[in-house]
């Protein structure tokens, strides 16, 4: 799990003073950017190797609104990595100031290798910082 604080801007409201829901998918995308820096996959590093991120679906619900100048923070997970059917799954969750469920994004996206122009399965130097691992003690 992955989690940054944000605030809603201007520009991420409509006319009432709510967030509408395209900046909810522009935060999405900004959390992945984030983690994958924040491992040492900078965009720079990412053309290098060729490889980018290509959203395929996204499913996004809205339980209560966030407000103009409301603080609230996201938490990234990983759901699952698909090798035949090279996708991968992530679930962005909403929690407003009072850490209450404000809303969630399911996004399955994939790898696009830039020299071939095709999808390809996710590379293994970067996968190994989105798989979930589960410690499990020997039972005596």
């Amino acid at each position: 799990m992955f989690q940054r604080e944000y605030t809603v801007q201007g520009t991420d409201v409509n006319d009432f003073m709510v967030m509408q829901s395209d900046a909810y998918l522009k935060y999405a995308s900004k959390i992945v950017e984030t983690f994958l820096f924040v491992k040492g996959y900078t965009k720079l590093k990412m053309n290098t190797l060729k490889v980018g991120l290509q959203k395929q679906s996204d499913q996004l619900n809205q339980n209560k609104p966030l407000l103009f100048t409301q603080k609230f923070t996201m938490l990234l997970e990983f759901k699952n990595i698909d090798y035949t059917l090279q996708k991968m799954t992530i679930l962005v969750s909403f929690y407003n100031s009072k850490n209450e469920p404000v809303a969630s994004l399911q996004r399955e996206f994939s790898w696009f290798d830039y020299s071939s122009w095709q999808v390809i399965t996710p590379p293994k130097v970067i996968t190994k910082y989105f798989k979930q691992e589960t410690i499990l003690n020997k039972a005596s």
